[in-house]
């Protein structure tokens, strides 16, 4: 077998920024395993569990905003891949899939580990393509590496999957020799920016109350700063879910889901809705801006097709957020419309604020557990977030703004799978601490995302065990059936001691907020990788959530 295309294929991701590889064992795929583990440039990690080790990828890729190619054998195991790739593509994260297959003659012919791998992820990764035979034109390989780790990074970044068909013999010889060329070709994406979009913030004028609305986005202090200013300068309200890392804006905010619930006050409809980022968790915030709608909706973001979350997308301005708000700062002049405007966003806001400060229960609820260890997170960290009520609760308690903590979500797809294996693949490339809050379902639904040699030293994970899925104690319509424990919350007794002895993490059990306050003093501390468990009641949960809204109203 001629090995030499997929040595070029490795050093060539090297030469276009490519540092991490996460393989999955097998045979068919052992050419990839061989050429990437043996570049001195490009640290791989071996993950057996395809599933874990897409997400552990996408945790990387969240982290380094680089591509991180993916490697796994063929047959199923591609398959395993999907819910990471899927998340991916919707959360816009860099990922580069290679899966060893059949030469295309045993496609379909009841040979083993086959199945149709070509265009496998379907809707669901920006490109799929196909590498040709490793005994025809290495050229023809040289440009779809190329054009696939573009594709990966242009505009919107997302997922791309090449399929790699393999004959036998899998492995070379000792006798031959391979080597990474440093004169292979390397193409640039020759996307072109736009140059007429400044004109269009004229019509600015037509509006005197502008409302703007960051989703999900990665930490970039510069934006902070801008939004700071557009707040503090401008009198332009900056409403911002905890996944938007934009706590730190001055006068953020953010306590929306709380206030928004149920409400239909035309003082806090804006007229124009700008919106950077990507999603929004706050259900209430979109139901109030869908029923009191906006005049205009603009979207700011480097994407091929603005999402109309609102109902009222009017211009989509394709360019860098920060580049839009920096033009925004210059021409924007606060109308005193705007200033009452803003002013009355604040007001609201600030009374919330302290109203979920000052409310507390008679009992260890979710509430009082989530707010604790939130309040309790060391500055410099980076936080991950299960779906679920996880994210929910950190949603309505929020961060502290003189908290440097980096927010992490898998709100691209909002599923619970993965929680653990994201987290993971962030803290193996950072040296900053790593926190995980999770509930008892999404932790145990991954833990294979720790059976590998690569689990990192600085994560610590809280899982908050109230022994099934709380969040359908929240919803009317499954809250009321009598199918509750059994079919939607799958009611179950099992801990994280277990796991915790298996993989080599310290454990704290806590049955009371006392217990949580006095145990939360040596797990913040950094140098060993910890699991935090906190027991509650559901109902008493879920009767305390729903008093905290009723309250406040």
């Amino acid at each position: 077998m001629n090995l030499q295309p997929v040595f070029d294929l490795v050093q060539i991701c090297h030469l276009k920024g490519v540092k991490h590889a996460v393989i999955s064992p097998g045979s068919r795929n052992a050419a990839l395993t061989i050429a990437f583990s043996r570049h001195p440039e490009i640290e791989c990690y071996s993950v057996p569990d395809e599933r874990s080790a897409a997400f552990i990828a996408l945790g990387i890729s969240l982290k380094t905003k680089l591509p991180t190619v993916l490697i796994c054998t063929s047959g199923s195991a591609a398959l395993n891949y999907a819910p990471a790739v899927a998340e991916a593509y919707f959360n816009q994260v860099p990922l580069l899939i290679l899966s060893a297959d059949r030469p295309p003659e045993w496609i379909g012919q009841r040979d083993g580990q086959t199945i149709y791998q070509e265009q496998l992820f379907g809707n669901h990764v920006k490109k799929s393509l196909v590498f040709p035979s490793l005994e025809e034109s290495t050229a023809l390989g040289h440009e779809i590496i190329n054009k696939a780790i573009n594709c990966c990074m242009e505009a919107e970044m997302g997922p791309v999957h090449i399929n790699i068909p393999f004959r036998e013999p899998f492995y070379p010889s000792i006798e031959q020799g391979h080597n990474f060329s440093k004169s292979l070709p390397v193409f640039i994406s020759d996307n072109a920016p736009l140059n007429n979009w400044k004109s269009e913030l004229k019509d600015l004028s037509n509006f005197s109350r502008v409302l703007i609305i960051v989703g999900q986005s990665t930490k970039d202090p510069s934006t902070i700063k801008l939004l700071t200013s557009l707040s503090i300068e401008s009198k332009i309200p900056i409403v911002a879910d905890v996944i938007s890392n934009a706590h730190q804006v001055e006068d953020i905010i953010s306590s929306q889901d709380v206030f928004l619930k149920g409400s239909k006050d035309t003082n806090l409809q804006p007229d124009l809705l700008i919106t950077i980022g990507m999603s929004v968790i706050s259900k209430n915030l979109k139901l109030f801006l869908r029923d009191l709608r906006p005049k205009a909706h603009w979207h700011v973001r480097q994407e091929a097709k603005a999402p109309d979350t609102y109902l009222s997308l009017a211009k989509h301005f394709a360019v860098s957020e920060f580049d839009f708000l920096k033009e925004l700062e210059k021409v924007f002049v606060a109308s005193d419309s705007q200033r009452t405007f803003q002013g009355e966003w604040s007001k609201i806001d600030s009374k919330t604020k302290q109203h979920i400060e000052g409310f507390r229960s008679d009992d260890t609820s979710d509430f009082d557990c989530y707010k604790t260890v939130l309040h309790a997170l060391p500055s410099g960290s980076d936080l991950h977030l299960a779906n679920s009520m996880a994210v929910r609760y950190a949603n309505v308690i929020g961060l502290s703004n003189d908290k440097d903590i980096e927010v992490y979500c898998n709100r691209g797809t909002s599923g619970i799978d993965g929680s653990n294996s994201t987290a993971v693949g962030t803290a193996i490339v950072s040296q900053k601490p790593t926190f995980l809050l999770t509930g008892d379902m999404a932790f145990l639904y991954d833990r294979n995302g720790f059976w590998h040699n690569h689990v990192p030293e600085n994560l610590s994970i809280v899982v908050f065990n109230n022994h099934g899925g709380g969040i359908f104690r929240m919803i009317e319509g499954p809250s009321g059936q009598p199918e509750l424990e059994e079919f939607f919350e799958t009611h179950q007794q099992k801990d994280a001691s277990h796991v915790a002895k298996e993989f080599g993490f310290e454990y704290y059990p806590c049955t009371s907020l006392k217990e949580l306050e006095q145990n939360l003093i040596p797990f913040v501390k950094t140098g060993k990788r910890k699991i935090l468990e906190v027991f509650t009641d559901a109902e008493v949960s879920k009767n305390v959530y729903k008093e905290l809204f009723r309250s406040l109203s």
